[in-house]
């Protein structure tokens, strides 16, 4: 009776920790945040254009303004920033330069982005849930190197190496 009672225990022990699950998010970023936004003024339009990987920002692929802006009701929270997030993700691993263009005053120019793909997991009680999606892990934003491996699947900048094209 003991040995059906431990097959039986080591049965259930094996099924519930065998229902491992993958999931493959192909977008190439969830938001851009705009860190230590010191401003209460909330921005009213972002242009995004995609240039041509090592082409010095000439050869223009595609421009979208199409973007949610957020974070603006929380401008004295402790995070002050502002999230741009596009209404319809891009898809695939970054293999293009990206200018920012915030109220036609403020521009990031993003260059020399390092991305892979990367696997997390979550341990759940029916085993793993695998997620495999894009990580940008380092970029040049504006002649500045930024480490951007804790932001996961979003762009993380901040606000002060923008370059002011007008006041």
């Amino acid at each position: 009776m003991d040995t059906l009672k431990c097959f039986s225990l080591v049965c259930i022990i094996l099924l519930f920790t065998s229902c491992d699950e993958y999931y493959k998010e192909d977008y190439s970023f969830d938001g851009i945040y705009l860190r230590e936004w010191d401003s209460s003024i909330c921005p009213k339009k972002i242009v995004f254009e995609k240039y041509a990987k090592n082409s010095n920002l000439k050869n223009l692929i595609q421009k979208d303004s199409n973007f949610n802006i957020e974070g603006c009701n929380r401008s004295k929270s402790k995070f002050n920033q502002r999230i741009f997030t596009p209404s319809t993700l891009y898809s695939g691993q970054i293999n293009y330069d990206i200018k920012l263009i915030i109220d036609d005053s403020l521009q990031y120019e993003i260059t020399n982005i390092k991305s892979k793909l990367d696997t997390t997991s979550f341990t759940f009680t029916l085993g793993r849930k695998y997620y495999i999606d894009n990580r940008i892990y380092s970029m040049m934003v504006n002649g500045h190197k930024l480490d951007n491996k804790d932001a996961k699947n979003n762009i993380w900048i901040p606000t002060k190496i923008g370059k002011i094209i007008k006041k």
